[in-house]
């Protein structure tokens, strides 16, 4: 019987992820790369940078400036060149992120058959998710770690509460410098005109917000607090990942690839202990 459920299980997850990687191709190439190059042209112009008027739309930037001024040097090149290389930059950090979960056995391998497509639906898109998940899971144990977390909150906002697994281990230095280095990111954004910025999250988009703020409050604040009981244990990560997730205002299906950060295997030890350690 477990080898006809092994076998079972092992056609789901295979159909499961030929739907999500169908899905994941068939989606509109290079549409976020747009939208971070318009951002761009428009700096160029002395336009507008947050632009957008429409939740979904082309032109809707919603990211932190210095993002939209590193784009400006590729306004100069062919638009399909720098979309092709980006697009493909991408792709290879979907795949690498998701990677590390084929060294788990069985059950690693059903996990990377669903968070590879997931990665590679970000990645077809060109938006920057592949990449941020990639240097979270890299960067965060290291001593470093504060500024990777600190760009991720630039981008994307919530990887900011993985500050919280610094602090709910009494690193106090490092859950402060990832809140000014992202206070530094991000507070020039109110320096632009921000009156023509969309907080609509978009139509159909999955999110407790959408559903119920209480409920929504509720959950993010509840995994806050499970983030930092977890500090200090295996499963720190995995907590604020979790966090994550929960205090996204709206939910894209490819954004659920911020649970890699908590998947990641990694030492257990705090990577400044293991830096006490070698300077021993």
């Amino acid at each position: 019987m477990s080898w006809i459920a092994l076998g079972a299980a092992a056609v789901l997850f295979a159909l499961v992820s030929y739907a999500l990687t169908t899905y994941a191709l068939s989606r509109p190439v290079g549409v976020d790369v747009a939208a971070y190059l318009g951002a761009a042209d428009r700096l160029r112009a002395g336009e507008a940078l947050y632009a957008g008027a429409t939740a979904n739309g082309s032109d809707l930037y919603r990211y932190a400036p210095w993002f939209a001024y590193a784009w400006v040097p590729l306004t100069f090149l062919p638009r399909d060149a720098v979309t092709a290389g980006w697009v493909g930059l991408m792709v290879a950090a979907a795949l690498l992120s998701a990677a590390p979960l084929l060294r788990r056995g069985p059950a690693g391998w059903a996990a990377f058959s669903v968070f590879a497509p997931l990665q590679l639906q970000g990645a077809v898109f060109g938006n920057v998710q592949p990449a941020l998940v990639l240097l979270l899971m890299w960067g965060v144990e290291r001593r470093s770690g504060p500024i990777w977390i600190a760009l991720g909150a630039s981008l994307k906002g919530v990887p900011l509460l993985l500050a919280l697994v610094y602090a709910g281990r009494g690193e106090w230095a490092r859950a402060a410098w990832s809140l000014l280095i992202a206070a530094a990111l991000v507070l020039p954004a109110f320096l632009f005109d921000l009156s023509a910025y969309s907080t609509d999250p978009g139509p159909g988009q999955m999110s407790l917000f959408s559903v119920a703020v209480p409920l929504y409050v509720a959950v993010a604040i509840g995994l806050v607090g499970l983030t930092w009981a977890a500090a200090r244990t295996r499963f720190a990560w995995l907590a604020g990942s979790l966090a994550m997730l929960a205090a996204l205002p709206r939910l894209l299906s490819y954004e659920l690839g911020f649970l890699l950060v908590g998947l990641a295997p990694r030492s257990s030890e705090p990577a400044q202990a293991s830096a006490g350690k070698g300077r021993q």
